[in-house]
């Protein structure tokens, strides 16, 4: 009897274990479901048959997404704008000239979105921006502020509205611009010698008909030069993005591009997992539905920017049916494939294509001021204020590919740094101009090497940089400046066949 009871009650305390132990289990895998299954649904987005994009490695957890550095890179804060490799440090070369083009800085949505009004585009701004705001209202209606801005003076306001309205600056895209011309003032001021007498001759401005590039460069100005010199710069208008100037027309460039559109939507729709989220996230982003906008990824991303870069809550749309918000995992997941995506079409022969021929009318530009610089000593400064398209293009066309040229966020700033040695002297026996040399940098960044036909030429300098933190080693590149000459006149239709842009662009 003592027996059989003792055995009953050993049942008893194994089916209690077992219970115990089986409620223990669904509570782990409840847990372990609740943090690794956001990862997992984000990564099943991104994955097709055998194309694999590994998402998991890039993401943390919900409550950080957004303030993922992969993602708040491209509002360029204005806070983290500083130099970095500009600058002559090399004893044996002089700085003979700087032209700079810069994306214009943080504007509002290219469309309609919703919850506009309860974003804050205003602020926080860079503390130079009151004395900007300050003076400009002060000349304007002056002969002085129709002087500077030229064909522009009949410009809406030649500040930024305030508010984020439609492709308009917002004050922290003009704080964006202080803060740029602020430490290229740092880096080029002095080196450059530029005379406040002959300003006009020293400085050129170019700028697209856009009200946000043209407040763009008037904000870079304006912390570049000191403020009685400000007045005497004259605007310069460009009708193409692309600043082709003259060698605009060109049909074949649409062909390429056009080509180039349907090689990302081919690639789009391979991850019907992101097809679908594009749809569902610009249901609700967008006030009003349109097809194309509704499966275009680049369009959302510009449109979430609006939020992301102005630490708004990302958007809802509310009905009594029911409440829809664009979700966190889904702005990582969009991000990341677009990360995919720039990879893959930066490798695009049609890209590179319509880039040359669109390219072509600005560089053929740029080195006509190169040869100037040569012969006149002058111009020193050249600002081109354009747009995304204007570097991207201009980048691809010079063979570069990496380095974020082919998305360049707000504010980004593509420099060449034009140089002459000082140890090879006039009377050296050469062609002309072969004693100059120039640097091409990209945020900061030297991407000398990086253009294809200065690999294997770029001369290298090891020397000692000064910057914000003191004295480190550095690279100093140079490539010859006839190289880029002979790329221009001899090599750069060679993709199609041609020797000139006529029948390069000729369909």
């Amino acid at each position: 009897m003592y027996f059989n009871n003792f055995r009953f009650n050993l049942q008893h305390r194994a089916f209690y274990c077992y219970v115990l132990l089986s409620l223990w289990i669904c509570v782990l895998l409840g847990v372990m479901y609740k943090y690794v299954g956001i990862e997992a649904t984000a990564s099943s987005l991104l994955k097709h048959q055998t194309t694999e994009i590994n998402i998991i490695q890039e993401q943390k957890l919900v409550g950080t997404l957004i303030k993922a550095k992969k993602i708040t890179k491209f509002c360029n804060i204005y806070k983290d704008i500083r130099p970095g490799s500009e600058g002559n440090f090399n004893s044996n070369y002089s700085l003979e000239g700087v032209i700079v083009l810069i994306r214009h800085g943080d504007r509002g949505p290219l469309t309609h979105v919703v919850n506009v009004t309860n974003i804050n585009c205003d602020g926080p701004y860079d503390p130079l921006y009151g004395a900007f705001e300050s003076y400009i209202k002060n000349i304007t209606g002056t002969p002085a502020l129709s002087q500077l801005l030229g064909v522009f003076r009949r410009i809406h306001s030649p500040l930024p509205a305030g508010g984020c309205d439609i492709g308009l600056l917002t004050k922290i895209g003009a704080s964006q611009l202080l803060a740029t011309g602020r430490v290229l003032r740092e880096v080029y001021k002095h080196s450059l010698n530029i005379s406040s007498s002959r300003i006009k001759d020293e400085i050129k401005v170019f700028s697209t008909s856009y009200s946000r590039t043209v407040h763009s460069a008037l904000a870079f100005l304006y912390a570049f030069l000191d403020e009685e010199d400000y007045p005497k710069i004259v605007f310069q208008s460009v009708s193409s993005l692309t600043f082709c100037f003259d060698d605009c027309a060109c049909p074949k460039a649409n062909y390429y591009l056009d080509q180039f559109v349907m090689e990302s939507s081919k690639h789009l729709r391979s991850h019907p997992a992101v097809f679908n989220l594009v749809k569902a996230a610009s249901s609700i982003v967008y006030e009003i539905p349109h097809k194309k906008l509704s499966t275009d990824p680049h369009s959302l991303k510009d449109a979430l920017l609006t939020y992301i870069c102005h630490n708004s809550k990302l958007p809802c749309k509310y009905s009594f049916a029911s409440d829809r918000c664009v979700k966190p995992e889904q702005v990582t997941g969009l991000f990341t494939y677009l990360n995919w995506e720039t990879k893959q079409s930066s490798k695009s022969k049609n890209f590179k294509r319509g880039s040359l021929l669109r390219a072509y009318g600005l560089l053929k530009n740029i080195v006509a001021q190169f040869l100037q610089m040569i012969s006149e000593r002058k111009p020193k400064l050249i600002l081109y204020s354009g747009h995304d398209k204007t570097l991207s293009f201009l980048t691809s066309a010079l063979g570069i590919t990496s380095d974020g040229v082919f998305s360049p966020y707000y504010a980004s700033r593509l420099i060449f740094e034009i140089y002459k040695s000082k140890e090879l002297k006039g009377g050296t026996v050469g062609p002309i101009g072969s004693d100059y040399f120039f640097r091409l940098l990209f945020n900061g960044k030297d991407i000398t090497t990086k253009v294809h036909f200065c690999k294997g030429v770029a001369n290298h300098h090891p020397a000692r940089q000064q910057n914000v933190t003191g004295f480190r080693n550095s690279s100093f590149f140079l490539c010859p400046l006839e190289s880029i000459v002979r790329f221009l006149h001899d090599d750069y239709f060679s993709a199609f066949n041609a020797t000139n842009l006529k029948d390069a662009c000729a369909l």
